[in-house]
């Protein structure tokens, strides 16, 4: 059994090690994630599905695309999704899927609450505020079979998602990919 002094002068050593590891390792604040090929990967959804695929032309610098992805989604509906990183380093999400669901959508537009509607280049979206996540979301439903519903989300401000769903565009089917069938078929 050591002495109380000893004990102390152990924990004092101890300690110094602790504080000099936690200084030389490095802290991340956030993860940069590089930038993906999204109008190929729209193209290659729009030819597989026959939807009418939308994407952002003309944003002009600062706006990168991150993660472009082709699954199932909430209640197994099938759903693109493209991340975007804004001028002001916030994110925004692209959601478009065909024949979704109610839990789809409140999923899709962060469980926010209807806020309104807003006008963007002659569309007229629905606005959902989900306050506790700091997030705003744009919806434009789609009607009948191939009509289809995209949701701009995120966290940037007001100004920079109306421009980004302003700049939304139909692309065209990658050729050379053959569509699917159907899932109701």
């Amino acid at each position: 059994m050591g002495t109380l002094p000893n004990m102390l002068r152990s924990m004092l050593v101890i300690g110094l090690f602790v504080l000099a590891l936690v200084a030389i390792v490095p802290r991340i604040t956030s993860v940069q994630r590089p930038a993906v090929d999204a109008a190929a990967k729209a193209g290659q959804v729009a030819a597989q599905t026959a939807w009418p695929v939308q994407l952002p032309k003309g944003l002009g610098d600062g706006w990168v695309p991150t993660v472009a992805t082709y699954a199932p989604g909430t209640e197994g509906v099938p759903t693109f999704t493209t991340v975007w990183t804004t001028p002001s380093g916030k994110d925004i999400a692209l959601k478009q899927a065909v024949r979704v669901t109610d839990g789809w959508v409140r999923r899709s537009v962060g469980d926010g609450t209807p806020a309104g509607t807003v006008q963007v280049s002659g569309r007229s979206l629905e606005r959902f505020v989900a306050q506790d996540a700091g997030q705003v979301a744009y919806l434009v439903r789609g009607t009948g079979a191939k009509g289809l519903t995209l949701v701009a989300s995120g966290t940037a401000s007001d100004d920079e998602l109306k421009a980004f769903v302003a700049a939304l565009a139909p692309v065209p089917p990658a050729p050379g990919v053959s569509p699917s069938p159907s899932p109701t078929t």
